[in-house]
């Protein structure tokens, strides 16, 4: 379930020309799960139709002109208890203004002054109205106010003025406002994840790997930090980009990631092994190239070493996860692992390319093994399980009142 699903979205639009991207807004909160009412503006509606905003929002716009007996019915006050969060995009100069100064003269502005949660605004304005000092010293009003300001981006104007003030993009704006609404679930708790393949090498021009693109661990690792966990990443040869502002040390071999998993792990409280390591590596290295011949060769091939059972049995405060890629019987597979590995949990899913499954796919469907429950989650892009998986490593936690070392992060 994704952090957005079944809250309750107020979007506000105001007199902007932007203001037809209010429709792609809606458009993705509802996909999102939102439950999405529109507060038109009067000036709003030189720019975009109530038909447009009712058809995507599945709800009646709510405007001035349709609603004239609106504040007589306290309609401001329900609409201002039934909302989770107020989305005000665009905002025009005129309505950030109004609103820093705690002016209630339309239906919209009594709504945000009547309302005790977040507000959001993405404003949309010609840049020297931007920067006007006014609007600046009411920025930071709005700021002091707990108000979150999404953006404006710097570009070019519909005028032909180039600067700050373009509204952001509705991809970003739902983006950051999910972020924001992330609960701090893990905050205070060390997080190690290992991400995608190792390669084991045969000569000095091949190697044995696999599939794994790391995708689902980078987006653990992302979701983590989003809940407030310090993070670190020892990650495989992928091609995704790193992680702003995250640690991340990079490994090639199964022994690389051991030995960097072990001199990290104490500093840490949870292992989160998404990494797919070679079970098995050649037992010699040829110095040289394999020339092709006309005859077969033979490589032999030995037992890599275990990560994840010498942390899980070398120390009992840390919660491990494993995951298990199968081919089939998943459930026997992942539960053995589980039980034999002595792991807090194991997220299990079927390796599929012809379904777009796991691996180098953006989508994955996993089911999650613990020593308390079995969880199926349906397919969904990687972001929504990995936020799935740690909402219940976290509530795990709690329950549990596992002993967590407090460690200097250095």
């Amino acid at each position: 379930m994704d952090i957005l699903t079944n809250k309750n979205i107020l979007l506000g639009i105001t007199g902007s020309i932007a203001a037809y991207k209010a429709a792609d807004i809606s458009s993705r909160l509802k996909k999102e799960g939102c439950n999405v009412k529109a507060v038109m503006t009067k000036s709003s509606e030189l720019f975009i139709t109530e038909t447009t905003l009712e058809s995507l929002s599945g709800n009646k716009v709510i405007s001035e002109d349709h609603n004239s007996t609106v504040l007589s019915n306290f309609k401001h006050l329900d609409l201002a208890k039934w909302a989770d969060i107020i989305l005000v995009s665009p905002c025009t100069a005129n309505f950030m203004n109004k609103l820093a100064n705690g002016h209630g003269d339309d239906l919209l502005s009594t709504i945000c002054l009547a309302f005790t949660k977040k507000i959001y605004i993405a404003p949309a304005m010609n840049p020297d109205m931007w920067n006007n000092k006014v609007s600046q010293s009411n920025i930071k009003k709005l700021i002091e106010g707990d108000i979150e300001i999404i953006g404006p981006n710097y570009g070019t104007h519909a005028c032909g003025d180039i600067g700050y003030g373009r509204m952001t993009n509705p991809e970003q704006i739902i983006e950051k406002i999910k972020s924001k609404e992330m609960t701090a679930e893990l905050q205070g708790k060390k997080v190690l994840v290992t991400a995608g393949p190792t390669r084991e090498p045969i000569d000095p021009v091949r190697f044995m790997s696999n599939y794994s693109s790391g995708k689902m661990g980078y987006e653990i690792a992302i979701a983590a930090k989003k809940m407030g966990a310090y993070v670190k990443v020892i990650s495989g040869p992928v091609s995704l980009e790193p992680i702003k502002d995250m640690e991340i040390e990079y490994v090639e071999t199964s022994d690389e990631m051991y030995n960097a998993v072990m001199s990290n792990i104490e500093r840490f409280d949870v292992l989160i092994s998404t990494a797919a390591i070679a079970d098995y590596k050649p037992l010699n290295y040829s110095l040289n190239k394999y020339k092709k011949s006309e005859k077969d060769i033979s490589i032999k091939f030995t037992r890599g070493v275990d990560i994840i059972s010498t942390v899980s049995s070398k120390y009992d405060n840390i919660y491990t996860v494993g995951f298990a890629a199968e081919t089939q019987s998943l459930n026997k597979n992942a539960i053995q692992k589980l039980q034999k590995k002595n792991l807090n949990m194991v997220i299990g899913n079927i390796a599929n390319h012809e379904l777009k499954l796991g691996f180098e796919s953006d989508f994955n469907e996993v089911t999650i093994f613990s020593k308390k429950q079995t969880i199926e989650l349906p397919k969904a892009k990687k972001s929504d399980i990995a936020r799935s998986i740690l909402e219940v490593i976290s509530d795990e936690l709690s329950s549990n009142k596992m002993r967590l070392v407090n460690k200097d992060v250095k």
